[in-house]
């Protein structure tokens, strides 16, 4: 008995030593993460992958995506013969960000319904010109009584920002600022009236405020409430 198990035992490892692995493509990849470390808001920030063919069939890349508009990929070549190169180009769109982020790319191979692989990028988007808070919400407010919002300003960037107009679409809200010019380090604040009319029950539009900055250049500040019954 023991011998017919050694028997066995000794044939299927001489079959999996004599049996080739399945044939297939297989991409290996440089680095599938990208740490880009800092960059200031509004900076775009391109990489590209590397990547090889290490298999023994010839592979097609059917598709890329990323987990959001923010970030785009564009492949080199989709059909990658094996020992072949080729690279995704991304490219992350900072505008809208602050703080840590993590953008990923999926690499779609033949019909599979699962990316085969997943790339990723990473770092920390620095704002330049912060204003806080970043939205305005009045609440419940009466027709004809003005509410005053103050906002604050702060220039964390290396360069001095000049404030070259701060625009609002909305005719009951008025903006009073006096300090327009902020070096380095430097914060200010400005004011934001709003006197609800009586012929619309919502308050809800922005403030579009534009620097010289070169990082993002335009914050938008969203504006919002309710009239009281």
């Amino acid at each position: 008995m023991k011998l017919g198990v050694s028997v066995v035992t000794i044939l299927a490892a001489v079959l999996a030593l004599t049996v080739p692995a399945l044939a297939g493509p297989q991409l290996t990849f440089d680095k599938a993460v990208y740490d880009f470390r800092t960059v200031a808001q509004g900076k775009t920030v391109v990489h590209s992958f590397t990547f090889r063919n290490t298999g023994d069939a010839t592979g097609t890349i059917t598709r890329v995506s990323s987990s959001c508009g923010c970030t785009v990929a564009d492949v080199s070549n989709k059909v990658i013969q094996p020992g072949k190169t080729g690279t995704i180009k991304t490219t992350f769109d900072s505008s809208d960000f602050h703080g840590p982020v993590t953008k990923e790319v999926f690499v779609y191979l033949g019909d599979q319904q699962k990316p085969a692989y997943i790339l990723t990028m990473k770092g920390l988007v620095v704002e330049e010109f912060v204003i806080t808070p970043r939205q305005i919400n009045l609440g419940s407010v009466k027709a004809g009584v003005r509410k005053d919002v103050t906002l604050a300003m702060e220039n964390k960037g290396e360069k001095t920002i000049k404030i070259n107009s701060i625009k609002t679409e909305l005719p009951q809200v008025a903006i009073s600022i006096r300090k327009k010019v902020l070096k380095p380090g430097e914060k200010t604040s400005f004011k934001v009236s709003v006197t609800p009319r009586g012929d619309n029950r919502f308050v809800n539009g922005y403030l579009t405020i534009s620097t010289n900055s070169q990082g993002k250049s335009e914050k938008i500040i969203p504006i919002f409430g309710v009239l009281a019954k």
